[in-house]
């Protein structure tokens, strides 16, 4: 886990930054420049979820905005017992910053190389006498210019409020909203040449100057928590995610001797995912064992309309070692073959139980059991590769099995050991 404070003491922009601290997690790079790729113990792809939602969609998380963070965990190894689909590397949670019950108010200025400045405020504090409303605003504005001569710099938007209302002493409602707007140049990085990167300045552009990505990306909900007394819980909680997405860019295909051959592309795809998690937490015993029993489901419905324009007849070439740009002027993206016309929607729904138990004080045994269904509709409309529309209907099911033991013989030492199993349905098909 990563606390606020490291984040703080750290002055990390870039969730990468951050996730340094952590061993095991590497860096995957970013695609197109403006989402972030990691790696777990050696599996790539790992989901990034906000708050214990994932969001599903073309580019699943775009990058995330360190400023709203409360903290950051890592969970490796298999971990569908509570999530369902998730790679056997583990996964990154992002926990947000909550209101506070005393006033707070922050503000910061941050500067760096390539003309970065990044204004930002933290505001905090009761609206109710009694405390029992409370509010936080977490809002920033950044503009750096990308270390390539792009025809635009990296800029972004983005506020965060949240109110939480102290319902009843047994009852407590948070209310969330995020809103990020982005915009910068699409780059794609270097490209090898035989076994090892081409004999090109760092700072290259395979691209146009002019390529570009720009994404609004909307985030709402709200987590609900009941206490019936002081050994059981109920939980609910409710996101609503919507990401739009554009780019036009020129995207490098081969190498043949010093030029590069590359199309030009145009991608407008546009997400929506609803989630919704309800679990119920119990504490109780069986004579002199104890037990703190969780039974839970989730659904999640995921809408997707995903469409790309590319030429990949017309390739134009540009010399890697003495590059002129502008050879796409004039071209209408509009009227670039289409070849991904593709809607799609997916439900998840997931149901878990596990129990915990302790059979000594310094002996835990942790056994639980989670079934998942996955249904997708892909329906595929005309483009150079599908002349008529295809419907592809897939299901996929499992059960998944985690059992694990903790051994404490002294105070600060430990022995554990673990069984699990992960589930993650392939999104690929064969139409």
């Amino acid at each position: 886990m990563i606390p606020e404070q490291v984040l703080d003491d750290q002055q990390a922009v870039r969730i990468e930054d951050a996730l340094t601290n952590v061993s095991g997690v590497a860096f995957g790079g970013s695609r197109g420049g403006f989402d972030t790729d990691f790696t777990i113990r050696g599996f790539d792809g790992v989901p990034i979820l906000r708050d214990g939602f994932r969001q599903f969609g073309v580019f699943g998380e775009s990058a995330p905005e360190i400023a709203n963070l409360e903290r950051i965990e890592v969970l490796r190894g298999p971990a569908s017992i509570l999530y369902g689909a998730i790679e056997p590397g583990g996964l990154i949670n992002l926990v947000t910053k909550q209101p506070l019950a005393e006033p707070f108010y922050e503000a910061q200025l941050q500067l760096g190389n390539r003309g970065f400045i990044s204004p930002q405020i933290d505001f905090s504090g009761p609206l109710t006498e009694d405390g029992r409303l409370r509010y936080r605003l977490n809002a920033l504005y950044r503009n750096e210019a990308p270390f390539q001569d792009f025809d635009r710099n990296i800029e972004r938007f983005f506020v965060a409020p949240t109110l939480s209302w102290q319902i009843s002493d047994r009852t407590d409602l948070t209310l969330q909203l995020e809103y990020s707007d982005y915009e910068g140049p699409s780059s794609v990085g270097l490209f090898a040449s035989g076994t090892e990167i081409a004999d090109v300045p760092f700072d290259l552009i395979t691209g146009e100057p002019s390529d570009f990505i720009e994404t609004e990306t909307v985030n709402v909900g709200y987590s609900l928590e009941h206490r019936f007394n002081e050994n059981w819980r109920l939980r609910n909680a409710f996101r609503f995610n919507q990401q739009d997405y554009l780019s036009i860019s020129a995207a490098p295909f081969f190498l043949n001797g010093p030029l590069l051959f590359r199309a030009l592309g145009n991608r407008d795809s546009f997400d929506q995912n609803f989630g919704v998690q309800t679990n119920v937490v119990g504490e109780f015993s069986t004579g002199s064992v104890d037990h703190t029993l969780l039974f839970g489901v989730d659904f999640n419905r995921t809408e997707l309309t995903d469409f790309l324009r590319v030429d990949l007849i017309n390739l134009r070439p540009i010399n890697i070692f003495n590059p002129v740009y502008g050879t796409f002027n004039g071209v209408d993206v509009s009227a670039l073959p289409i070849v991904i016309n593709q809607n799609t929607q997916t439900n998840r729904f997931g149901a878990y139980l596990q129990d915990q138990i302790d059979i000594l004080d310094n002996l835990i045994l942790v056994a639980g059991v989670r079934y998942d269904t996955v249904n997708q509709t892909l329906i595929n409309r005309p483009n150079v590769f599908v002349p008529t529309a295809t419907q592809t209907v897939r299901n996929n099911s499992a059960w998944t099995p985690r059992v694990g033991i903790v051994y404490q013989p002294i105070p600060n030492f430990a022995l554990y050991g673990s069984y699990s199993r992960s589930f993650t349905p392939s999104p690929f098909t064969d139409t």
